[in-house]
């Protein structure tokens, strides 16, 4: 089976919903969910695969992700998903009467599953090469040595 955007799209919903409904986002999951751009071309180009255009993610763009990198993908772009729903969390709680609504428990829950993601990912999947830290061996180039 060939991984489809409409795939991608279809597991992030079922992780993130709830949370992308509370800051207005689409939920949708037909393969062209524009709140799902963002997440995806990062989770792409962090796995080391080439994104045509970053405002729009092809199914030709996921198409080239190998089986091995699929959990990869989909934790990658959770990630950013969840740092986006935060960017644009604004709701503050609420009292009237002794009616409440404690919309910081929801801030709570999003800034906990992105600690936990966030070490998931650090400790499951290495850095791309892109991010690497540069090595360079040093050495002197006088005639000094330290054996005379």
């Amino acid at each position: 089976m060939t991984l489809t955007r409409a795939n991608l799209e279809s597991l992030l919903v079922k992780r993130c919903g709830g949370l992308m409904s509370l800051v207005d986002m689409a939920v949708t999951t037909a393969g062209a969910n524009a709140d799902l751009n963002d997440p995806l071309q990062y989770a792409l180009r962090y796995g080391e695969y080439e994104v045509a255009d970053i405002t729009s993610v092809s199914n030709s763009d996921i198409a080239e992700v190998e089986d091995a990198d699929i959990d990869l993908i989909l934790d990658v772009a959770e990630l950013r998903l969840l740092e986006n729903i935060q960017g644009n969390f604004n709701l503050v709680d609420i009292t009237n009467g002794p009616e409440s609504e404690k919309y910081s428990q929801a801030a709570n829950v999003i800034e906990k599953r992105l600690s936990r993601l966030q070490d998931k990912v650090d400790s499951y999947y290495p850095a791309p090469s892109t991010y690497a830290m540069l090595s360079v061996p040093v050495g002197r180039t006088d005639a000094y040595n330290a054996d005379e």
